[in-house]
């Protein structure tokens, strides 16, 4: 077999594993991971710092093509996707206070630091940035901050290629219903965390009319949160 019937048979498998992903039964969770992409890109347009901006729509993007990756079977680089996201995420809100580092960062001086973003006294999920920007959620944050750090090493053990992570993925390319079931299991984990995240730092800043736009997607995504659910209903 020549390399290009190889890359072609390569590419009729991604094809069928293509249509196992996507059964009517899938199109929903398929459908809702895509939706808070669209709105994260959304809510980049609302943010007035152009680096800011740019750095949202890269975790709207990411998602995008997770979501690729998962419809195709390439279930290790859809969950390195999404942690990407995650880690990007939280750095738009930590570069929004640290503008010297995020200067930095752009110019390849220094790095985004994990630790730096959860850590639990001066982090972007700490009661000190809650109080700074949405002090209502200041009994929230420690247990957002804790459910961070499991989803972040739920990711990371994709990435890292914990021996685990291959007996569940194998090393063939072919449709996996438990790895698909899981991706959307931590996306739904990592996509709530982020969102409060941004609600948290941003959410008062918005004016009326954009927060009018996005408060039917809020009260949906983040319902049970109350104080963010009193805000948006209050700002309507």
């Amino acid at each position: 077999m020549n390399i290009k019937e190889y890359l072609e048979e390569l590419s009729k498998q991604s094809k069928n594993i293509f249509q196992d992903s996507t059964k009517e039964n899938d199109l929903r969770n398929l459908g809702s991971v895509h939706h808070i992409s669209a709105f994260i890109h959304e809510f980049s347009e609302i943010l007035p710092d152009k680096y800011e901006k740019e750095i949202l729509r890269t975790v709207s993007s990411q998602i995008e093509i997770s979501l690729i990756n998962l419809t195709m079977g390439m279930y290790r680089q859809a969950f390195s996707s999404i942690r990407l996201a995650f880690e990007m995420g939280l750095s738009v809100v930590y570069f929004s206070v640290n503008k010297l580092e995020c200067i930095e960062w752009q110019k390849g001086y220094n790095d985004i630091k994990w630790s730096k973003l959860i850590d639990e006294d001066n982090g972007v999920l700490s009661k000190r940035y809650t109080k700074a920007f949405f002090e209502e959620l200041s009994n929230e944050v420690i247990k957002y901050n804790s459910n961070a750090k499991d989803v972040y090493r739920e990711m990371s053990e994709y990435v890292h290629g914990n021996y685990d992570t291959w007996n569940k993925s194998g090393l063939e390319l072919k449709y996996n219903e438990v790895l698909k079931d899981e991706y959307f299991k931590v996306f739904s984990k990592m996509s709530r965390i982020l969102l409060f995240v941004l609600c948290c730092r941003y959410l008062k800043s918005i004016d009326k009319d954009k927060l009018d736009e996005m408060s039917t997607f809020l009260i949906e995504e983040m319902n049970d949160v109350e104080e963010i659910r009193n805000y948006v209903n209050k700002g309507e």
